[in-house]
């Protein structure tokens, strides 16, 4: 992996460790699962000001990482990359609503709906950085797209995706999909795309294991063919 890549994804994975400890201290602080309705927005609000905070840091990193690669490439002319906007109020408030739904019953579990709005929040702020990157490449005339890079252990869903390879550049197929948990980020292209060795093995695996089949069906196949 190019050194660019390896320091802005330990970077990303830093800043998500240090972002769950927050969170999970102004849980331990601010939420009473006797109280929620006047303790959630509370929590809600704190989180926000949290992933606004490290939103920014990982919209940075993103296009510096960004411009690293450029460079790196060999890229000649500047681009300066645009920071994504961190999720606002309303994104986080409907985040950690989400995340603590199973706390309204008679005897509620509050450790799984902790840790769901931990992982919500580090994707809101891994998103930021995610966006800035495809957001550069769509404005980048030198970029020719951007590949989804998996972290060990991958789901079938990012295997997918990741097995299509640097297709990324319309505005249909910009945006980049996400889920809780997710370490994928996007790796931006300048000359001919080279796979990794995981990434032809999916490919390989989705022609064999897909034949037949199309939409869910097709999905079905290859997350069977993995064993998930």
């Amino acid at each position: 992996m190019a050194a660019p890549a390896a320091e802005y994804r330990a970077a990303q994975a830093a800043l998500g460790a240090a972002l769950a400890v927050q969170v999970a201290q102004a849980w331990a602080v601010l939420l009473d699962t006797s109280r929620l309705r006047a303790t959630i927005p509370v929590l809600a609000a704190a989180v926000a000001a949290l992933v606004h905070r490290y939103g920014q840091v990982s919209a940075l990193t993103a296009a510096g990482y960004y411009e690293a690669a450029r460079l790196e490439a060999g890229v000649a002319g500047r681009f300066t990359p645009v920071p994504a906007d961190p999720a606002d109020l309303d994104a986080v408030l409907a985040a950690v609503k989400w995340a603590t739904r199973d706390l309204w019953t008679p005897e509620p579990d509050a450790a799984p709906a902790r840790a769901a709005t931990v992982a919500a929040a580090e994707k809101l702020v891994l998103d930021t950085g995610r966006d800035t990157i495809t957001g550069a490449v769509m404005a980048d005339r030198k970029a020719r797209g951007w590949a989804r890079v998996t972290e060990p252990g991958a789901c079938y869903f990012c295997a997918m995706l990741a097995s299509r390879g640097a297709v990324y550049r319309t505005e249909q197929t910009a945006q980049f999909r996400a889920h809780d948990h997710c370490h994928c980020h996007p790796e931006p292209v300048f000359t001919a795309y080279e796979p990794s060795a995981q990434v032809r093995e999916w490919q390989a695996l989705w022609v064999k294991s897909t034949a037949g089949h199309s939409g869910k069906a097709a999905i079905a196949a290859f997350r069977a063919a993995l064993g998930q």
